[in-house]
């Protein structure tokens, strides 16, 4: 669930010591398809790609207009285990700050490993019925300064830290899926959440009635489980995966509808 702290405190992320060294890592940030919890609350996920063990995360977004942010969650995603995880939400100016910090006490934890997937959900009340998306994009904000920013170790743990600046541009989220309007194109998306214990969402989309399968492998590549199999109506849907019965450890998930066939990663973390 979301934590309000002051301001100083997300500051505080990116002066974590006073050699910084500017440079470019190939990192990504993008959002994920917005997804439909109850009447007007639609969940947007964050979701990042780090090519390197990551100290620290500040990410200020700003919104558009025709929806309410009424919290950001961090429960099962990559960064649940962080000790500081907090956003700073402002729906007057449409803008939220989030800070990330792996350690804020004397007990050790790990920086946040390489890998992609979910480091945030953003929780958005639907004020304007007749909006078809919401627009996100990075921002520059001053005082404090915030700026969407990676932060690592050169060379571990004591080597100079790095900032690394990911380019993410103006972004629409379709709502339209869940107004009713039918899909366009065939998508498999990432679960959610993801690293998960035991449940995870799977959702996915079918522009005309189909005939849709989608399996489960585990990394040796053995079959795990069946999901969905059989015709299916055009739209969008939820599939859920319960890994009650099986061990921590990395899943592939696979759909085959008509023509198309994906396959995602998923991480099962009990």
């Amino acid at each position: 669930m979301t934590k309000r702290i002051n301001p100083i405190l997300i500051t505080a992320i990116v002066l974590l010591l006073p050699t910084l060294i500017l440079a470019g890592t190939s990192n990504e940030f993008r959002v994920a398809k917005a997804i439909s919890k109850a009447d007007n609350i639609v969940v947007v996920p964050i979701d990042i790609t780090n090519k390197v063990e990551l100290a620290a995360l500040v990410i200020p977004l700003k919104f558009s207009e025709g929806v309410t942010l009424k919290e950001v969650d961090f429960e099962g995603t990559r960064v649940d285990y962080f000790d500081l995880k907090a956003a700073r939400i402002d729906n007057e100016e449409r803008t939220v700050v989030i800070g990330l910090l792996p350690q804020f006490s004397p007990a050790h934890k790990p920086y946040l490993a390489v890998g992609e997937g979910i480091v945030a959900n953003l929780v958005f009340e639907i004020d304007d019925a007749s909006i078809e998306s919401v627009s996100l994009e990075a921002v520059e904000l001053k005082n404090p300064n915030h700026s969407l920013t990676f932060v690592y170790h050169e060379d571990g743990i004591g080597s100079p830290i790095k900032m690394d600046y990911p380019e993410f541009e103006n972004t629409e989220i379709s709502l339209s899926n869940l107004n009713g309007e039918l899909p366009t194109t065939f998508a498999l998306n990432q679960n959610y959440p993801n690293p998960f214990n035991p449940t995870s969402m799977i959702a996915f989309d079918l522009p005309a009635a189909s005939r849709v399968s989608i399996d489960v492998y585990n990394i040796l590549g053995q079959h795990v489980i069946n999901l969905v199999d059989g015709e299916m109506e055009a739209g969008s849907h939820i599939v859920e995966f319960d890994g009650s019965a099986y061990s921590s450890g990395v899943y592939f998930y696979r759909m085959n509808a008509n023509n198309f066939s994906e396959t995602k990663k998923m991480v099962m973390l009990k």
